[in-house]
């Protein structure tokens, strides 16, 4: 594909963008030079623990001024899939209150009562307990839909790793017996197709930028997108071949993004 196409970049944030509090090197400047050769931009997380107004905030505070509308994250993808695939359902959220207050204001039913969900949506909790996996459980044994944020095992953290989405999703699904009927975060397609009529772009046209295989590389894929993995977090060049798909694009950092695109202005 030839880098002439490309004209907006989904790019992920922790490990692509910044790290922790920490902007990477390099990645305010290209954002500021590819701004300017009219390439859009929309930065992608699957952490729902806060809205995507939260998300530009915190990036703006960095050092990276971006907005609101340039933001996407599994907590939007899944509010908007029941608002126009499941209108009004009654919700029973395992999530936090960042994601509860977003579904309620989107106008979405928020219920404690297992006996009338109609979708239990199961989320990052850093209040996770034993009465909510009783009444995640009394639901879907209910009958109630079953969707997740995202099933991401880890968390990545400044000094480390601690326990994602994806265990809270594994406990409610195994006291349940059954899997998630939908994911909405990556390497799900779903804030591929919203960033898409946020462009007003083809698929074909928009490069994912990641640290990820497992999420990153493979939504870009399931997306029908063009990918480059950068080496700035989760993944490795000796990574590479243990997996059956592969980027399109390999570089050290966002830093080496320009080099995808030709030099004179739009």
């Amino acid at each position: 594909m030839s880098r002439r196409q490309y004209r907006a970049i989904l790019a992920d944030l922790d490990g692509t963008v910044n790290r922790g509090r920490t902007l990477l090197p390099g990645a305010r400047e290209t954002y500021l030079e590819l701004s300017s050769r009219g390439i859009g931009w929309i930065f992608l997380s699957n952490n729902a623990t806060v809205l995507a107004s939260d998300l530009a905030e915190g990036i703006s505070r960095l050092g990276l001024a971006i907005s609101e509308r340039q933001v996407l994250n599994s907590a939007l993808a899944l509010i908007h899939g029941v608002r126009t695939e499941r209108a009004g359902s009654k919700v029973l959220v395992v999530g936090e209150t960042k994601l509860v207050n977003g579904l309620t204001a989107a106008g979405v039913r928020v219920i404690e009562d297992p006996q009338r969900a109609d979708i239990v949506v199961a989320a990052m909790d850093r209040q996770f307990n034993y009465d909510k996996l009783k009444r995640a459980q009394a639901a879907l044994l209910g009958g109630a839909l079953f969707w997740a944020t995202n099933t991401d095992a880890a968390l990545p953290v400044e000094d480390g790793l601690l326990p994602g989405a994806g265990s809270i999703v594994a406990a409610i699904g195994t006291a349940a017996g059954r899997a998630p009927d939908r994911v909405f975060g990556k390497p799900s397609p779903d804030m591929a197709y919203l960033a898409l009529a946020l462009l007003g772009l083809p698929a074909e046209s928009c490069l994912v930028v990641g640290d990820r295989m497992e999420t990153d590389i493979l939504f870009a894929r399931n997306a029908g997108m063009d990918s480059a993995l950068v080496l700035t977090g989760a993944a490795s060049r000796g990574a590479l071949k243990e997996f059956p798909y592969a980027p399109d694009h390999v570089l050290e950092s966002i830093a080496d993004l320009s080099s995808l695109f030709y030099s004179e202005r739009r």
